[in-house]
Formats: structure tokens, C-alpha cells, sequence
């Protein structure tokens, strides 16, 4: 009786039981497979508990109106959001299913593709442990001295003198649009200095031909500017 193959919900129901129990998919593959060999395979178990992980524990074929879909979105959903980085092939080599189904249904779900965000630096638990640390410091110090009143920051910004922007048209079907030159590799522009303090822009500028921003005339400047 061991050698036969159950019925498939009583294999979901196994498969429930060794998720259960805290197996991964690999050793809940072995034990059932000692027991019913060649009764499930590795690639159907791990779609499983990737519904499982998502929260869906129901072992029910999912019925719907129209064409039936090989891909299920519960387990597509659970499979991207446990590692969004997967591209379109490599989730159509863990879900054995074709690209284009998997696009079909990533659009189903609501999920489109966007480029990650760079960040300066990739901080250690110690760094943001530190820069926790020194903020708390300042805010208490604020509370007896306020000293962020006489922080002035300062930066520069390079600003076109010609920026243009292309923009969208309503056009007729067979209509041209107007086009747009873009502007051209070394384009006149001017370097904006700013200088601001916890109230606001304390000065700004714009540095001449030829000029450069040196610690000695920043401080003329700001000192002209503001009465601490």
C-alpha cells in the first residue's frame, strides 16, 4: 500500500504537515517521497511552500472563469517577494513556466520593474549604531546652548543658462510632434553659490567668469550677509 501513489490532496496535505514541522521543501520532498516514491517533486513542493509562506494555507484547486492559468499568482507573489531581485528567467526556471506567462501574470499582480537605489555608502550596524549616538548628543546639547542657529552650511550647483525641457503633446494620429534640440556637451552656465542656516538662505551668488570660491571669501560673504 506504501508504493502507491495517493490522491494529490493528500500529498498537499503532507506537504502541509512537513511545513508545519519547520522542514524546508528539500527534506519534505525526501520524506514523502520514502513513503510514496516518485509521488512529488522537488520544484512542486517548493511552489507550495511558497503559498504557505505567503499566508495561504488552502489546499484547493483555485477555480476561475475563463482559459485556466498553469501559474498561480499567490505563489508567483510569494515567490518575488521573498526575493524581488529575480529576473523574468531565472522565475521561469523556478516556477517551469514560460516567459511570457510569467510577464503576463507579473502584471497581474501589479508588479513592475525598477531599478534599485544607490546610496552612498553601505553603513554597518556600528555606523548607524555611531551616527544614532552623535544626533542624540547634538539634540541634547541644542536643548542647553542653541547652537544650531549659528550653523550656516554652504554648496554649489552648476545652473545652465538654457535648460530645456521637452514636453508632451496632444497631437492628432497622423500628426508630427514638434521636435526639441537638446542642448549641446559644454553648455554656457554659471556656478551658483548658497549658503543657508536653520532660518533659511542666508546668501547666494553667482561666481564670475574665472572666480573661484575660496574659505576667505565665503566668509566676507556670509558675514555681509547675516548678523549672527
Amino acid at each position: 500500500m506504501a508504493s502507491q501513489i495517493p490522491e494529490e490532496v493528500h500529498i498537499r496535505h503532507c506537504m502541509l504537515f512537513e511545513f508545519r514541522k519547520g522542514n524546508n521543501a528539500t527534506v519534505a520532498t525526501k520524506n514523502i517521497c520514502d513513503v510514496y516514491p516518485n509521488a512529488l517533486d522537488i520544484r512542486k513542493c517548493q511552489r507550495w511552500f511558497s503559498k504557505f509562506k505567503s499566508g495561504n494555507f488552502d489546499l484547493s484547486d483555485s477555480y476561475r472563469s475563463g482559459r485556466p492559468s498553469a501559474l498561480d499568482n499567490d505563489v508567483l507573489r510569494a515567490e518575488v517577494e521573498a526575493n524581488p531581485c529575480q529576473t523574468i528567467e531565472e522565475l521561469s526556471n523556478s516556477l517551469n513556466q514560460p516567459w511570457s506567462t510569467i510577464q503576463e501574470h507579473l502584471k497581474q499582480i501589479g508588479k513592475v520593474s525598477r531599478a534599485g537605489v544607490w546610496v552612498p555608502h553601505n553603513l554597518s550596524e556600528q555606523n548607524k549604531a555611531n551616527r544614532s549616538i552623535t544626533c542624540n548628543l547634538l539634540l541634547q546639547r541644542h536643548n542647553t546652548e542653541a547652537f544650531f542657529d549659528r550653523l550656516i552650511t554652504g554648496d554649489e550647483k552648476w545652473v545652465l543658462y538654457d535648460n530645456p525641457k521637452r514636453k508632451r503633446q496632444w497631437l492628432s494620429p497622423n500628426e508630427i510632434p514638434r521636435s526639441t534640440a537638446k542642448p549641446g556637451l559644454h553648455p554656457k552656465k554659471a556656478l551658483l553659490c548658497v549658503w543657508w542656516s536653520i532660518r533659511g538662505i542666508v546668501h547666494f551668488e553667482l561666481l564670475k567668469p574665472g572666480q573661484t570660491v575660496t574659505a576667505d571669501s565665503t566668509a566676507n560673504n556670509c558675514s555681509e550677509s547675516i548678523n549672527l
